[in-house]
């Protein structure tokens, strides 16, 4: 999910959404590629359409699960989760796409400022939180579905608030590092060398980025934690954690269904293999879409900083235009799936948006006795629920 220091261009920094490989001449810098063009157009345009919508799905999650109709542990994880996926959204607009509407932004010194104590580095912490939120969430609907007697004492919402705090604050110390990624380059107005510009052989007149990788990024020692630390512990262990709890969960609801198949009469037990194939599809569908976006999208990057001879980095960097909006749609598609898959949340949309016709739609005999909803969260999010357990 972070990017390489080899694939640092002077127009997006690292923030790990910039793909472009770096430039190493002028003539470079003035002649644009297939790259160059897929770039801009996955982050000025078609990225910014997807952040919108999917800042207003996030704000619309959090006003619905804030409801008291939707008060539970599981709508704690994902007021919480929505709140994490609004701040990737905000920042992807603000440390990518701006540099590409607005090219002369890296020449601020506002905005260096910006980008290297407060953009970048919460660029990463917002993602790592999304993803450990995830995992959380996913722990809890499977203590509700495969440790029921046990859901009372360990489902509650004070834990899920407690488990919240520890999941930002782990998630702080952890990315401590990419608050010391980038420096500020001063200008150097004087003209009289010295200073921090790094090019003191360049023309005067050409004006430097404000922002700049520290030594520690550009380093062996930034490498190596962009790579195992934070690609493969932060990234690879929790995808790998929510899939082995959503196929225990998936054989949990198979047992409970075939356990209950000769107290159910035909009807009953066409609803529940209606419910079961659903939350199936529903979570191999979300764990094809995390293991397609944020799997392309590390693959390529440890293409990127191995340097493979064999490999066109051209084609690397032509790749990762596409792979970089998968952190966008993690983030922006939440809101649909819970619309898809969540009948209570679809019930509560439409009254706090006053379309309901009065009726509850009657949830809550049907949601507890088929199955209530499953909400999921693309990043490697699913919530999942089974007959007898109350659902989000």
């Amino acid at each position: 999910m972070t990017t390489p220091p080899e694939l640092m261009s002077s127009s997006l920094g690292d923030i790990g959404l910039n793909f472009d490989l770096v430039r190493n001449s002028t003539a470079a810098l003035q002649e644009r590629t297939m790259a160059d063009d897929l770039h801009f157009v996955m982050s000025a345009i078609v990225g910014p359409i997807i952040c919108l919508f999917g800042m207003v799905g996030n704000l619309m999650s959090i006003i619905t699960w804030c409801r008291p109709g939707m008060r539970s542990s599981t709508g704690r994880y994902l007021i919480g989760q929505a709140v994490a996926d609004f701040a990737v959204l905000l920042l992807f607009l603000v440390v990518d796409s701006a540099q590409q509407w607005n090219p002369n932004l890296k020449f601020s010194l506002c905005y260096g400022i910006f980008f290297s104590y407060i953009g970048y580095p919460c660029f990463f912490l917002a993602i790592v939180v999304s993803i450990w939120i995830t995992v959380g969430v996913t722990i809890d609907r499977y203590i509700m579905v495969c440790w029921i007697t046990k859901s009372k004492k360990f489902c509650s919402e004070t834990r899920a608030n407690v488990g919240l705090i520890l999941i930002a604050v782990n998630s702080f110390l952890v990315n401590l590092p990419h608050f010391a990624s980038f420096t500020v380059v001063y200008p150097d107005y004087g003209g009289g060398g010295g200073g921090n510009s790094s090019s003191s052989s360049s023309p005067s007149t050409e004006p430097q980025p404000t922002f700049k990788m520290t030594e520690f990024g550009a380093g062996s020692g930034g490498q190596f934690y962009e790579f195992w630390i934070h690609c493969i512990i932060l990234i690879l262990i929790p995808w790998v954690s929510v899939l082995s709890l959503n196929i225990m969960i998936i054989n949990k609801i198979n047992k409970s269904n075939k356990r209950m198949e000769n107290k159910k009469t035909r009807e009953s037990m066409k609803k529940s293999k209606q419910s079961e194939n659903q939350i199936t599809r529903l979570l191999l569908a979300v764990s094809f879409s995390f293991l397609f976006f944020i799997g392309l999208q590390c693959i390529i990057q440890c293409f990127a900083m191995q340097k493979p001879p064999w490999a066109d980095m051209q084609m690397v960097s032509a790749s990762f235009a596409f792979g970089k909006l998968g952190i966008v749609f993690n983030s922006s598609l939440n809101f649909v799936l819970y619309c898809l898959t969540g009948r209570r949340f679809r019930v509560e949309l439409l009254n706090m948006l006053g379309c309901s016709k009065g009726d509850r739609l009657q949830t809550s005999s049907r949601d507890n006795s088929v199955s209530g909803s499953s909400s999921v969260s693309t990043k490697i999010s699913t919530t999942s629920t089974i007959s007898g357990t109350s659902g989000i």
